[in-house]
């Protein structure tokens, strides 16, 4: 699972899509064979992501538990509710990394990609960035990294009610 990103992450993010509740961070690490200090030390970039939720009750997947009383539910990470872009994506991702001083500064390597103009997608080949953009990638769709360009030929064509060509 998240053959890109470290092992440990893939087991937490498994332990959580398998979970019929929430786990508090001890449950969480112990049924994903990782330390209590791994799971702090991804949290911020998972809620960057919107892929997990933490409360006071603990920690859960953005997703539906599958359990009868949320399997019709409609919980998905947010990323994929709005309209969030790669940059929104690398914006939230970059804030758990950086100090903000170097969060948009030219002369930094990973904070000028926030600086004008903006390109996110340059960070893809950097070794510790480029396996959670992909992920931001995958999860967002409203954005690619393709110019998706909608054409419209012809004239625009209006609609009527059937009821009215009947006549």
């Amino acid at each position: 699972m998240l053959p890109d990103l470290p092992p440990t992450v893939g087991r937490i993010i498994h332990t959580l899509l398998t979970a019929e509740n929430r786990l508090s961070q001890r449950d969480l690490a112990d049924q994903a064979g990782v330390s209590a200090r791994t799971i702090r030390n991804y949290r911020n970039r998972l809620e960057a992501f919107a892929l997990i939720r933490i409360d006071e009750t603990g920690y859960r997947l953005a997703l539906s538990f599958q359990t009868a009383v949320e399997r019709r539910d409609s919980v998905v990470p947010t990323v994929l509710k709005g309209n969030q872009t790669l940059l929104d994506a690398a914006d939230a991702f970059l804030e758990t990394l950086l100090p903000p001083a170097r969060c948009g500064d030219p002369d930094d390597p990973l904070g000028s990609v926030l600086f004008w103009q903006p390109d996110p997608s340059r960070l893809l080949d950097h070794p510790t960035v480029g396996p959670w953009l992909r992920l931001a990638i995958a999860l967002t769709v409203s954005d690619t990294l393709e110019k998706n360009w909608v054409v419209q030929m012809g004239p625009p064509l209006e609609q009527q009610p059937l009821s009215s060509r009947a006549t």
